[in-house]
C-alpha cells in the first residue's frame, strides 16, 4: 500500500463520495477509485460499501480509518517539522471557517499570511460549527474560525476573536416590525429561518427558546446568509443573526433587540494535544498578534 491509497480512502470515507474526495485531493475521480480498490485488494477486505447512489464505510473500513488517519497525521507532522527547518519556504495549511465571520476580515488575514509565506499552500474549508469541531478533532484541518458555545473539548485550545449580541430580524410587514425589541418567549408561534444546522448561533436560539418553554418551529433552512435575509424579507419567518449581518440587510428587514440577550463568541480553534505544523503555528501567531476586536455584548 502507498500514501496515495491511504489518503484516497480517508477522503472518500470522510465525504462518503468519490467525486468530492477527488476534488479535495486535486486528482481525478477514476484515480481515487483505483487507489481504494488497490488498497482493498492488498488488505483482502471491503473497506467501502458502494451502491449506485451512496458510499458507506464498512466495519473493516472504520477499523482501518482510525489508524490511517493517525498515521497520516503523524506523517504530515513530520513533514511539517522538516519544512520548519527550511524556513517555511514550502508547506501546507488547512483552515476551517464558519460562513459568517464579520466583523473579522478573514480575506485580509489570509492575504497577510500569503504575503509573508508565499510558498505555503493554503486551503480553506467552510462548514458549520459542528463540522469544524469534528474536522479539528480528526486532524483534517489545522485551525478553525468557529463559534464557541459553552465548554470546548479538553483537547482544544482557542483564541477569542470577538463576541457580539445577537438580534432578531423580521419582515417590515410583520406586526413585530413596530417594536424595538422582543422577548424570546414572544417568538413562540413564529416560524424561524435558520442558517445551516449545527451552528453556535442556532444552538443559542434553541437554548433560549427551551428556557422560555418551547422549541423553535423551523420554517426554512439555508446555507447562505443572504438568502436567509431574503426569506425573512419575504415574510417567510423570523431569524436571529449577528448585528453585522443585520446591518448588511439595510432597510430590507426590521431589526429588534432580543430579551434576554443572546450572544455569540467566535474564536480561532486548534488541537492543543498535537504539535502544530510550522505553517499552522505561524498562522496562529499572526492571528493572536492582531489587535483584539471590541466586544459588542
Amino acid at each position: 500500500m502507498d500514501l496515495q491509497q491511504l489518503r484516497s480512502f480517508a477522503a472518500v470515507a470522510h465525504h462518503a463520495h468519490f467525486t468530492r474526495a477527488a476534488e479535495e485531493l486535486h486528482i481525478g475521480q477514476p484515480a481515487v477509485s483505483q487507489h481504494v480498490r488497490r488498497l482493498e485488494t492488498e488488505l483482502g477486505v471491503e473497506l467501502l460499501a458502494r451502491t449506485s447512489r451512496s458510499v458507506e464505510i464498512t466495519q473493516a473500513g472504520e477499523i482501518m480509518l482510525a489508524r490511517i488517519e493517525r498515521a497520516l497525521g503523524e506523517l504530515d507532522a513530520g513533514v511539517g517539522e522538516l519544512e520548519e527547518l527550511r524556513g517555511l519556504r514550502r508547506g501546507r495549511l488547512t483552515i476551517g471557517a464558519m460562513q459568517s465571520l464579520l466583523p473579522f476580515d478573514l480575506s485580509r488575514a489570509l492575504a497577510t499570511f500569503r504575503a509573508a509565506y508565499p510558498g505555503v499552500d493554503i486551503r480553506l474549508v467552510e462548514g458549520s460549527g459542528r463540522e469544524l469541531y469534528e474536522a479539528i478533532a480528526t486532524d483534517r484541518i489545522d485551525v478553525a474560525f468557529a463559534p464557541v458555545d459553552g465548554n470546548l473539548p479538553d483537547t482544544f485550545e482557542s483564541h477569542q476573536l470577538f463576541a457580539e449580541r445577537l438580534v432578531a430580524i423580521v419582515s417590515p410587514s410583520s406586526p413585530l416590525a413596530e417594536r424595538s425589541g422582543v422577548d424570546v418567549a414572544d417568538l413562540r408561534d413564529e416560524p424561524f429561518v435558520f442558517v445551516q444546522g449545527g451552528t453556535g448561533l442556532r444552538t443559542a436560539v434553541e437554548r433560549a427558546a427551551q428556557q422560555a418553554g418551547y422549541r423553535p418551529r423551523v420554517s426554512l433552512e439555508t446555507h447562505e446568509v443572504l438568502r436567509a435575509i431574503a426569506l425573512v424579507e419575504a415574510g417567510l419567518g423570523v431569524s436571529v443573526v449577528s448585528p453585522t449581518v443585520a446591518g448588511q440587510a439595510g432597510d430590507r428587514v426590521a431589526v429588534l433587540t432580543l430579551r434576554p440577550a443572546l450572544e455569540r463568541r467566535v474564536a480561532l480553534l486548534w488541537r492543543g494535544d498535537r504539535r502544530p505544523s510550522p505553517a499552522a503555528a505561524a498562522f496562529r501567531d499572526q492571528i493572536r498578534d492582531q489587535p483584539a476586536l471590541p466586544d459588542k455584548t
